[in-house]
């Protein structure tokens, strides 16, 4: 099967699969906190701390699944795991609007956690992009499936924002929906493939390689770096609702522009980007674009718009920069363990920030953007020390000629 079709394929499961997961976003707090729903009511707790526990336990469900998945697809094959775990995240979408349609608080959270296990499939996702290589320059790969997944990111929440007047049952069941579409897809046009071969070391889970010192230091940067986006992601917009005054009208306006701008660098920019730096000092820039901007964005008195251009092309570069280095540099353990260790430091990165950034945000909103912004500007600073001063990741022996940039080299 042509390679370029298995991407393809790919893509669009990516598509379909965060459409679903970004769809509920703009209905569990109206759900909560503005529709006095059944499901909103348990242990006559306050509705905003039943919230705050929805949200919380979904990327608990992925940051777990997430370090399982990946290093299974290693161990039984990509297609298999991607399938089964589509049809549990299909599954857990459809329980999620039985739950809320029974008024069910408990079954709901269950549902939820259930649904975020599955979700850690995404990591699948990435290791079929990297496994084309050298087929499809993995950076390429990279770009076009992160531009998927931006590109899900905005679909979503849109038409969770048009469903939620049919019942929040009817936007759960969407989802799900999608997610079976996306089983199809896997069936019909993703082929077989066999486990990783006797030349790499499967794991049983992510964090085993944490054993590898090598791996343990880009983990512990990249948590860096993942701490300082998930600080930027889920506090801009209370940031924009004090400085600004912004209704979520504006704040989906704020939105659309950085993840345009997100789409536009990945699939018009990246491949450039690395053609002519290589892969490390382009991953570098695209920490700089991010972080820079992110630390001064508290002292612009609201005034976003270039800082959140420059943050999302500084996302798009390193989101297609650092999977393929690990790639590259990761040793011999299989692709679905790499990506999936990746997957896990994000939503890592997501429940640490979540617990720090509220007790922070209490205080002042500017203090997180500002300690998000200072770790991002670490993390690049010991990506940089580390590669280019230590070698701690040196380029493969037998290194395939595609990989190698055409200018600045790594």
């Amino acid at each position: 099967m042509s390679p370029y079709r298995i991407l393809a394929a790919t893509a669009l499961v990516t598509l379909i699969s965060v459409s679903g997961v970004a769809l509920p976003y703009p209905i569990l707090a109206p759900l909560f906190l503005d529709l006095a729903h059944p499901v909103s009511q348990f242990a006559n707790l306050p509705p905003k701390l039943l919230l705050g526990a929805i949200l919380a336990i979904y990327p608990l469900g992925i940051l777990i699944g997430s370090n399982l998945i990946g290093a299974w697809s290693d161990r039984f094959g990509r297609r298999t795991i991607l399938l089964w775990t589509m049809v549990g995240s299909a599954l857990g979408y459809f329980l999620s609007a039985q739950a809320i349609a029974q008024g069910n608080f408990l079954l709901f959270a269950l549902s939820r956690l259930v649904t975020g296990l599955f979700e850690g499939n995404l990591s699948v996702a990435r290791a079929i992009a990297s496994d084309l290589h050298p087929k499809i320059d993995r950076t390429k790969a990279f770009s076009w499936l992160s531009a998927t997944t931006y590109g899900g990111y905005l679909i979503g929440p849109l038409l969770g924002g048009v469903l939620l007047p049919l019942g929040a049952p009817v936007a759960f069941t969407v989802a799900g929906i999608a997610c079976a579409i996306a089983v199809g897809v896997i069936a019909v046009a993703l082929p077989k493939d066999r486990p990783a071969s006797c030349g790499q070391r499967a794991e049983r889970h992510s964090l085993a390689l944490l054993r590898d010192p090598r791996i343990r230091a880009f983990f512990t940067l990249y948590l860096l770096l993942m701490l300082s986006v998930n600080g930027f992601y889920e506090f801009y917009p209370v940031w924009l609702l004090e400085v600004r005054q912004f209704d979520s009208l504006d704040i989906a306006g704020a939105t659309v522009l950085l993840t345009s701008t997100m789409i536009a660098v990945a699939t018009l920019v990246n491949v450039r980007a690395k053609q002519r730096l290589g892969l490390a000092r382009a991953g570098m820039v695209g920490m700089a674009l991010f972080s820079l901007p992110l630390l001064l964005l508290p002292l612009s008195a609201g005034h976003y718009v270039l800082s959140f251009i420059l943050m999302g092309a500084g996302i798009a570069l390193y989101n297609a920069m650092l999977p393929s280095f690990l790639a590259e540099r990761g040793g011999d353990y299989g692709q679905g363990a790499l990506m999936g260790l990746m997957a896990t430091t994000f939503f890592l990165g997501n429940v640490i920030m979540a617990l720090l950034g509220s007790a922070l945000a209490l205080l002042d909103t500017r203090l997180v953007l500002t300690l998000s912004g200072l770790f991002g500007a670490v993390a690049m600073a010991q990506f940089g020390h580390l590669h280019f001063r230590r070698t701690t990741w040196p380029r493969p022996v037998s290194q395939a000629p595609a990989e190698k940039p055409a200018a600045g080299g790594l």
